[in-house]
Parts: C-alpha cells; structure tokens; sequence
C-alpha cells in the first residue's frame, strides 16, 4: 500500500523541480528585457540622442610634434561607450536565456521565439559594438592598445550570438516548430456551435 502512495503522490523533489521549470521561461524573457534596455540606453548615448548624458571628451596630453587629428563627438561618444555594447551582461544574459529554456529541463513552449530574441539583441549589440569599435578607432582619446581588447570582447559576442544561432537551428527547435505547424486551426464557426451545442 506504501508503494502505491508512493507511485501516485509525487516526491516534494519532483514538486519543487516542476515549479522551477514553470518559471524558466518568464525568466527568459526577463534576463531578455534586461538585456535590451542595457542595448538600447548604451545606443542612445552612442548616437547622442536627446536626454542622453553630455560625454565630454577628456583632457589630451600635451602634444609637442604636429597637430593632432580633429576628433568628432561621435568618436569621443564611441571611444566611451563602445565597451558597453560588449560588456558580460550583455553577452551572457541572451545566452544563459537560451540555456534556460533549451537545456535545462527539456524544451519550453516558446524556446524558439526565445532563442530568435536572444539572436536579434545580439546582433542588434555586436552591430553597435562595432560601430562604435570604429568610430573609437579615430578618436585617439584612449591609450595603450585598448583596441585589442575591444576587438577580444568583439569576438566573444560573435561566439556567443553563433551558439545562439546554432541552437535555433539544432533538430529539437526545428521540430518543435514542425509540431506546433502540424496542429489545426479551429475556425470561429465551428467554435461557435460547439458552444451552442453545450447550452
């Protein structure tokens, strides 16, 4: 008789790992936004929009050869905000998204519309990344070999947006969508008279 308790009342285990299952993909979704709102603020200082705070662009040492090139506020706004666009929360928070809903504890409803998220806010960041890595590049505000890191910091966010694409292309995102295809879609009508048919 124990074993049959045993066999239909599930472990407190089993039960405090199904609620953390039901909450994975909302948190998903959540590092997502996140993740967003860090691209979309770092994008608006880059370009300078209005609101945005005043980069000014700091004091150059004192040159004693020819004159130096003349520096755009683009490249002044570039040279400080570029490493944003590549710092690790951006670049983890999309992937640890697509690890949550993919990997662990099997495949959610909505991982593929996760996973196509996660790939438009990376390459949204690695775009402006870049952008903003060449428009840094001109400016001559920041010594040393800093592009070299920026560059590293660069490829990182490739590798990850390339994981990232490889699991929206993996054989269990393509035949999730392939399931959701092969349900058919009730029409209203016939909706409507199995309503009336139940009254």
């Amino acid at each position: 008789m124990s074993d049959q308790l045993g066999e239909e009342v599930p472990s407190e285990t089993a039960q405090a790992w199904d609620s953390a299952r039901r909450i994975r993909e909302p948190l998903a979704w959540t590092l997502l936004v996140f993740t967003a709102i860090g691209v979309l603020i770092s994008a608006w200082e880059l370009f300078g929009l209005p609101g945005a705070p005043v980069i000014t662009a700091p004091t150059p040492a004192p040159v004693t050869g020819p004159s130096p090139v003349p520096v755009t506020t683009f490249a002044i706004r570039a040279s400080v905000v570029a490493p944003q666009f590549v710092a690790l929360g951006i670049i983890a928070l999309p992937v640890v998204s697509v690890i949550l809903v993919a990997f662990t504890g099997g495949l959610t409803g909505r991982a593929r519309q996760v996973a196509q998220t996660a790939i438009s806010i990376q390459a949204l960041a690695l775009g402006l990344g870049v952008l903003g890595w060449l428009g840094a590049l001109g400016a001559y505000t920041r010594p040393g070999i800093w592009f070299v890191a920026d560059a590293t910091d660069l490829a990182v966010a490739v590798a990850a947006l390339v994981f990232t694409v490889a699991v929206i292309r993996s054989q269990a995102l393509r035949s999730l969508t392939s399931q959701l295809k092969d349900f058919p879609e009730e029409d209203d009508e016939d909706f409507g008279e199995e309503d009336q048919a139940r009254r």
